[in-house]
């Protein structure tokens, strides 16, 4: 584990500047605050993020600020494949049953399509060390205020609980609001640490970077997230297998595996604390217990390799059969676990349908950690496929699966996402969507290792890093709904154009921007930035409505959700809003002719036709009641409220 005195772009990289510090912070503090604002997956938050990043974008180029330097060719192919993609989710809205639907999407694509050049075009090769600190920083505030939420309960509110599982709220997911993606975009941080902890640098900045690790294996338990392990997982061994000072990315994750297990084992004797009920008195005895002793584990392993950092030129550098034989030693094992855990008997596991929902036991975390089960998503993603059967080249249309699963799903549950963006892709964009988003995925990797392996020093280690992020993000997205979850797939697509932009250039070729890509990036800024404040406008005043006709002030709801639809004429949340305030104000003609024509902009939303329903049974036409309830019937089959 010998340090070698970094030159070239590695002593860029090492340079610390008061201006490297503020961009840590700046970008530590946006990603903790849309991360505590529900991981940003409320239409809102995420439309003013997007107005931000383009609006952002666009004066950059203008005021030639960005791009920092030469744009390499991998940026440009990448971003420009992620842009295709993204123009044929707005173009699906021309055959989806629902226009809103898709134009939101479109929206959500854009928003990471910006991120992604953000991080592209505002990087160099002395800033792109920063960029990632600063993730790492915002994500392990996450983690501190997420351990903090559930060891001093009456620290926070409520927030972040799920409630359509609301015997599942044991899980940990504050402050994002999804145990998994909680899990997920903590997890995502151990690359990035381990990056500064391997690194040449001040003990004390090398030990505070491998410190927050047991905080995070708490957090991924406490969340019970089998995706947060896999996460962890593949993000550690991209890094260990790309970085080049690997026996000291081993050394520094073995020291906060041993943190972890300690930080685990003090969880484990704490069943309250761990599987609830989180209402009982002795949850804050074991809360606080609980504290003392993760962060004891946590200052242990950061002071702990503090002194093996200060120490490390004195020590030999490890023969070269040593990493080989550790490598096939790692991978005998790896076989033999697989082998006997039967991954026949485990696949088998994973199709069969979930159980009840049923509150959750004394053990409930550990035997979900453990599990196999799919938790649906094996019929979720067969729900995907039959979709993409239906319409095969160009799908239902972005934001279709919804409605989809709700009339041919096999499951009586609500589910909007099919929890994975490869599948969802297919069945909503059908083959030229999915097509697009695989060499997307293909050449962003293929990007990706060519800078890994044609850097050098901790040039390459930041690409590692990045590399190891891109890939753990990419295989989250394939077994959840992270691409939904804007916290995180922020983190993946910002960590994406970092990797793939001039800060892990090298000798990598670079082409100056034409000047009409870069009169056609600040275009494209500005329709975005129209698209999403459009979002944003509709949706406010969506809000304000619904608000104003829950404390009866009808004639402000009216207005609102008037102008809600001028702003969005082709939406049918603005009519049906209209409807419902029309019914308070028991304008009865009025508020069945605006549901039609909500209807008539989606008519695959069943909520729209029971709602439908009730205004007709209100007006006496009972035989336009009965078709309305039997077309809401049809179109989600299982729910309980037409249950005979």
């Amino acid at each position: 584990m010998r340090a070698s005195t970094p030159s070239g772009p590695g002593r860029l990289l090492a340079s610390p500047s008061v201006p490297g510090a503020a961009l840590v912070v700046a970008v530590g503090v946006v990603l903790f605050t849309f991360a505590f604002e529900n991981g940003g997956f409320n239409l809102t938050t995420r439309s003013v993020l997007g107005i931000a990043v383009w609006w952002g974008l666009g004066i950059a180029v203008v005021l030639r600020l960005w791009p920092l330097e030469p744009v390499p060719r991998g940026l440009l192919l990448v971003g420009g494949l992620l842009a295709a993609l993204t123009a044929w989710t707005a173009l699906s809205v021309l055959w989806s049953d629902s226009a809103e639907r898709a134009f939101r999407e479109f929206g959500r694509a854009s928003l990471l399509l910006g991120v992604f050049f953000v991080g592209g075009l505002g990087s160099s090769r002395r800033t792109v060390a920063r960029w990632t600190d600063g993730m790492a920083l915002g994500i392990t505030a996450v983690v501190a205020v997420a351990l903090a939420s559930r060891f001093f309960g009456d620290l926070f509110s409520s927030r972040g609980v799920v409630e359509f599982l609301p015997a599942w709220q044991v899980r940990l997911a504050f402050p994002v609001g999804y145990w998994n993606g909680l899990a997920i975009l903590v997890a995502l941080a151990i690359p990035l640490l381990l990056r500064v902890a391997a690194s040449p640098g001040h003990p004390l900045v090398r030990g505070a970077a491998v410190a927050p690790l047991p905080a995070i294996a708490a957090v991924v338990y406490l969340a019970s997230s089998r995706g947060g392990v896999a996460t962890a997982v593949v993000g550690l061994l991209t890094f260990v297998a790309a970085a080049p000072r690997r026996w000291a990315v081993l050394g520094a994750g073995a020291l906060g595996a041993g943190g972890a297990g300690l930080a685990l084992l003090a969880l484990s004797q704490r069943d309250e604390l761990v599987n609830g009920p989180l209402a009982a008195p002795v949850v804050d005895d074991q809360g606080r217990g609980a504290a003392l002793l993760v962060t004891l584990a946590c200052a242990a392993v950061g002071l702990a390799w503090a002194g093996v950092a200060a120490q490390e030129h004195r020590l030999p550098a490890p023969p070269r059969w040593a990493g080989r034989a550790l490598a096939a030693g790692g991978a005998l094992i790896t076989l033999v676990a697989v082998v006997a855990w039967g991954p026949t008997e485990r696949f088998d596991e994973f199709r069969q349908p979930p159980g009840a929902l049923a509150a959750p036991t004394t053990d409930f975390v550990e035997a979900h950690l453990m599990s196999a089960n799919g938790s649906g998503r094996w019929q979720l993603w067969q729900s995907a496929v039959d979709e993409w059967e239906a319409n095969t080249v160009i799908g239902g249309g972005a934001g279709s699966y919804e409605a989809w699963w709700a009339q041919h799903g096999t499951l009586a549950l609500f589910v909007r996402d099919a929890h994975s963006i490869y599948l969802e892709t297919l069945g909503e964009l059908g083959v030229v969507g999915f097509g697009l988003l695989g060499l997307f995925v293909a050449t962003a990797l293929a990007v990706g290792v060519r800078r890994v392996v044609r850097s050098e020093g901790e040039q390459r280690m930041v690409a590692a890093a990045l590399l190891a992020v891109v890939a753990a993000f990419l295989v989250s997205v394939a077994v959840d709904w992270m691409w939904e979850l804007t916290v995180v797939s922020s983190v993946g697509m910002l960590a994406l154009g970092l990797l793939v932009g001039p800060g892990t250039a090298g000798l990598v070729r670079a082409v100056r921007v034409p000047f009409g890509v870069g009169v056609a990036l600040v275009l494209a800024a500005w329709g975005i930035v129209c698209a999403q404040a459009v979002l944003l406008l509709g949706q406010v005043q969506i809000d304000r409505s619904r608000d104003a006709n829950t404390r009866g002030d009808t004639a402000a709801a009216l207005e609102r959700a008037r102008s809600a639809r001028t702003i969005e004429p082709w939406a049918a949340s603005p009519r049906l809003q209209l409807a419902l305030v029309y019914e308070r104000m028991s304008r009865l003609p009025e508020a069945r002719e605006a549901i039609a024509q909500a209807i008539d902009r989606d008519p695959t939303d069943w909520r729209l036709w029971y709602t439908r329903t009730r205004l007709e049974t209100r007006a006496g036409d009972v035989p336009a009641a009965r078709r309305s309830l039997r077309r809401a019937t049809e179109l989600n089959p299982r729910s309980p409220l037409f249950a005979e």
